[in-house]
């Protein structure tokens, strides 16, 4: 008599073995995509905070202009020859006599400030406000720490 050999366990077969392999891909290739997906949202969340903080400093620094412009019209109307004495009076340590320009720092988010430096000129009661700089700078000098440390055996 034939003995009928029974074999207890599972059968897998190669297309139960190909089915786990891709299923095991579709998971992995999820996680990078949720992965990559809060990477770029963390970026444009910090890209839309350093913008709406540019914006913020571009408005005072309108603003500044504005009232550098009203100072150097009122200190025309009072003395239109010399107006030096009531711009000065008027912006305060803002004013820079010895160059003629009136100077603003905005301080903006991660260390950058946004400088200003308008030349104010005046000729027969006529006044003109001049953009000498307008620009952004990093106000904190940083490092790129370039140290390595790498195992010397010991």
């Amino acid at each position: 008599m034939a003995k009928s050999e029974s074999k207890s366990g599972a059968n897998i077969g190669s297309a139960s073995l190909i089915l786990i392999f891709i299923v095991l891909c579709l998971g992995t290739f999820g996680l990078l995509s949720l992965s990559s997906a809060k990477n770029d949202l963390d970026l444009a969340e910090r890209n839309g905070r350093s913008v709406t903080g540019f914006y913020r400093a571009d408005a005072e620094g309108e603003v500044f202009y504005a009232k550098v412009d009203a100072a150097l019209k009122e200190a025309l109307l009072k003395n239109p020859e010399h107006p030096e004495d009531d711009i000065q009076e008027a912006l305060g340590n803002a004013w820079l006599p010895e160059e003629q320009c009136a100077a603003a720092e905005i301080g903006m988010e991660e260390g950058q400030a946004l400088s200003i430096r308008l030349h104010l000129t005046w000729e027969n009661g006529q006044g003109k406000v001049s953009i000498l700089q307008w620009k952004v700078y990093n106000q904190v000098e940083y490092e790129i720490d370039q140290d390595m440390p790498v195992w010397d055996g010991s």
